[in-house]
């Protein structure tokens, strides 16, 4: 009889151990907890995930793509924060993500699956472009412009010819600034741009992607302007008009090219200043607007313009 109950005993006890064990392990059967209390926010390109850590996690694997993908197929990466920013997003896209914690090289919890967060739609609706100016071998200066309205930032992506959207080096310019300067460039190399606006913090457009080969040039004027001096195109020997414009570089001189018509290319009606300003008379209503160009020693820039009065 004291055999038996001594047996009972022992078999209750290895019971009770192993339903405490049971209760600490999730649904495969690991201690490594799965995380939880996850919540997120969305903006047309970014989602930001937070979560509070499972028992004895470490770091999280997050692994995310449009929603239905299968896991294992998607983009992933790896944090020790118990938050998580994605950018680079499609705006008004929907994604599924996939939050693993990691409690060591072996083990895993159960991943805690985010279905269905939908980015915001864009605000920034417009088109990038960009000019290239170089006046060093080895650094390049973007000026950059934007069709769609007001900027808060441009942003660039650049690398080797051919390298993958993501894997390159990344600038921005100052909230106030349209240009920015790339440096320590290889010189007669070729570089692909992906460029891209900011209409306001955290709503960009889509990237777009430009080509340029590095090697000194003589730069092409921009920002110009023409203004009223003196007198009235319709009046006696008409206007004082004043020409100028911005450049790159240290051009010997500049010339500008008259035109008559807006529609009109640069015409033999030119003018030459080492300046980058010029003051012109007798310029009478005909006269509807101008191109100019930058002078380098033996080779002279594209035409800058035209810009009508």
């Amino acid at each position: 009889m004291m055999k038996m109950t001594n047996f009972f005993y022992l078999l209750l006890i290895v019971c009770l151990l192993g339903c405490s064990r049971e209760e600490h392990t999730d649904e495969q059967g690991s201690s490594c907890g799965k995380v939880s209390n996850v919540s997120f926010s969305a903006s047309s390109s970014t989602i930001t995930i937070n979560y509070s850590s499972g028992d004895g996690t470490n770091s999280y694997k997050i692994e995310y793509g449009l929603t239905g993908f299968s896991q294992g197929s998607g983009t992933s990466f790896t944090t020790s924060n118990t938050y998580a920013e994605i950018g680079d997003l499609a705006s008004s896209t929907t994604y599924d993500f996939y939050i693993t914690g990691i409690c060591s090289s072996t083990e895993n919890s159960v991943p805690y699956k985010l279905s269905s967060v939908t980015t915001q739609q864009s605000q920034c609706k417009g088109s990038t472009s960009v000019q290239f100016y170089q006046y060093d071998p080895n650094e390049v200066a973007l000026q950059f412009s934007y069709s769609g309205g007001s900027v808060y930032q441009y942003e660039v992506e650049y690398g080797p010819t051919g390298f993958k959207l993501g894997k390159g080096i990344r600038q921005k310019t100052e909230s106030w600034s349209s240009s920015l300067s790339i440096k320590n460039l290889t010189y007669e190399t070729a570089y692909d741009f992906y460029v891209r606006t900011f209409c306001s913090e955290g709503d960009p457009n889509q990237f777009k992607k430009f080509s340029y080969t590095t090697g000194t040039s003589c730069p092409k004027p921009f920002n110009l302007n023409s203004y009223v001096i003196s007198g009235s195109c319709n009046v006696g020997l008409g206007a004082t008009r004043g020409f100028s414009w911005d450049s790159y570089g240290s051009p010997q001189s500049y010339t500008i090219s008259l035109i008559q018509d807006v529609n009109s290319a640069p015409t033999a009606q030119t003018f030459t200043t080492s300046n980058k300003s010029i003051a012109i008379s007798n310029m009478y209503c005909n006269w509807k607007g101008f191109y100019v160009k930058s002078n380098c020693g033996n080779k002279s820039s594209e035409w800058a313009g035209p810009f009508i009065f």
